[in-house]
């Protein structure tokens, strides 16, 4: 299964429905779920920064799932936010997604890096130089684009995974099954279990990374011994 999780804060079903024909074109016989997220609402409901805070909350409650991409709009203008929250936001939202996601790709659309930058040091954004270009490294984002080139990005992402991403799917495709020597590091737990865990790039998902390129090493030198 592909999954696409999409925050955009205007109607998206003509998009979804674009995006969905392109990635059938290129992706037969396989299921696809994009699920489109409307900040608006949650952050209309009460005080601003809790508001907020509830919001990427949920975002991070939702990246331990398993996407393949998230794709952010930059403009998020509808949002009940003041203006240097607003401009913010989209990091924000990559930021609590990294959280609890490390595989996934990032993808901001409807505008480009120089704009955000521009937008994020001018005032704007409150912020100094330096911590907004980390906030930008540490989110973990692929790239900034028009809103008309972030479909073809899309399907390049898909066609492209991550180490990391590559290791959550097959995990995912499996994810039923449970280790089952009971000698074995992780014997009992489900490889959905395992495929949070490099999600999350926590210790075990780290050794689990550690091992997959081990064994998958491992297998080609025994193919050719």
């Amino acid at each position: 299964m592909i999954r696409i999780l999409i925050i955009d804060d205007t109607d998206s079903a003509e998009f979804v429905d674009e995006m969905r024909r392109d990635i059938c074109g290129n992706f037969t016989n396989t299921d696809i779920q994009i699920v489109p997220v409307n900040p608006v609402g949650a952050l209309d409901a009460g005080e601003a920064a809790e508001a907020l805070g509830s919001f990427l909350s949920q975002i991070k409650e939702t990246g331990g799932e398993f996407w393949d991409v998230l794709i952010i709009d930059l403009n998020l203008a509808d949002v009940n936010l003041p203006n240097h929250d607003k401009v913010q936001l989209p990091i924000s939202i990559a930021e609590a997604f990294r959280e609890a996601n490390q595989s996934a790709t990032i993808i901001v659309y409807s505008g480009t890096l120089s704009e955000h930058v521009e937008n994020l040091l001018n005032g704007r954004g409150e912020m100094p130089t330096e911590a907004a270009l980390k906030r930008l490294f540490r989110a973990g984002i692929s790239n900034f684009f028009p809103r008309r080139r972030i479909i073809p990005e899309i399907l390049s992402a898909l066609d492209n995974p991550s180490w990391l991403l590559r290791i959550d799917r097959l995990l995912m495709q499996n994810a039923d099954l449970v280790v089952a020597p009971e000698e074995a590091e992780f014997a009992g737990r489900s490889f959905a279990d395992l495929a949070q865990a490099v999600r999350r790039q926590d210790n075990e998902g780290q050794k689990i990374a550690q091992m997959t390129a081990e064994y998958g090493v491992s297998c080609f030198t025994d193919l050719n011994s």
